[in-house]
């Protein structure tokens, strides 16, 4: 019974000094001033090879990227389109 506690309390203290030793992990930012980029994403059902070849086929030669395929769900993103400039809310006069 000891032993085990000893064993705990020893994981727990490894743990501790390695979660500080490590430190936090951080998401990866845009640099300053860079918009980051937007994706646009679509899935779509397919129904054997033949179909799913055909579809992978078209997406791929309209820009899209096949990111996932899961039970005969094909998932594809490629890069949205720049947004919009605003109007110029001044007429010029």
């Amino acid at each position: 019974m000891e032993k085990r506690v000893v064993l705990v309390l020893g994981g727990l203290v490894l743990g501790a000094a390695l979660a500080l030793v490590t430190g936090r992990g951080r998401a990866q930012v845009a640099a300053p001033g860079v918009d980051a980029r937007r994706w646009e994403q679509d899935c779509e059902q397919t129904h054997g090879v033949d179909e799913a070849r055909a579809l992978a086929k078209a997406r791929g030669e309209s820009g899209w990227e096949l990111v996932a395929l899961d039970a005969g769900v094909m998932c594809f993103k490629r890069p949205a389109p720049p947004p919009p400039k605003p109007a110029d809310p001044w007429p010029g006069y």
